[in-house]
């Protein structure tokens, strides 16, 4: 059992006490409204906290939702933008007559630092990861509010809303 689900019935369990005991001695005891005060203060914070856990769940579930991938210019405007709702897997790289490619990054600013076949996202279990393709000039992915670059050149790495992936010099976020 984890600690938020013993917190959990550890609150329920003193608004159920609190309501018992002012429930029995009522106003029997000189400052009965304390009883009817600390009763109400629990059963408040529980609701609220109940409240907290569900909206939190409803924001996680939204954050492994994403849908698409866009190609950023160096102010972070968005330049192209491509769907990405209902595939399980998604090719990055340049377009040529042999392979099939889903993003097709030969005519960005730096499409000359992207191999044919440069990445590939996977859809696995209700989350998204990205897989170097033995590029060129690698694979990087940078988390939102984080400073530090990634490189992934061997197996691959999950991703989450908002994360940018550099796929040679253009930088991509996923949304």
């Amino acid at each position: 059992m984890n600690k938020k689900c013993l917190i959990d019935i550890l609150g329920i369990t003193m608004a159920i006490l609190c309501a018992i005991i002012t429930g029995i001695f009522g106003r029997a005891w000189n400052g009965g409204y304390i009883f009817y005060m600390f009763s109400f203060l629990v059963s408040g914070s529980l609701i609220y906290f109940l409240i907290k856990d569900f909206s939190l769940k409803r924001e996680k579930i939204q954050d492994t939702f994403l849908s698409e991938l866009v190609l950023l210019s160096e102010e972070n405007t968005v330049i192209r933008s491509w769907s990405i709702l209902g595939k399980n897997s998604v090719v990055i790289g340049k377009k040529n007559r042999e392979e099939d490619i889903d993003i097709d990054l030969c005519d960005t600013a730096f499409g000359g630092t992207v191999s044919d076949i440069h990445a590939v996202l996977n859809y696995v279990e209700g989350l998204w990861y990205i897989e170097d393709m033995q590029s060129k000039n690698g694979t990087q992915i940078k988390g939102f509010l984080e400073d530090k670059l990634y490189n992934i050149r061997d197996g691959q790495s999950r991703l989450v809303k908002n994360d940018y992936i550099f796929i040679g010099l253009n930088k991509l976020q996923i949304r």
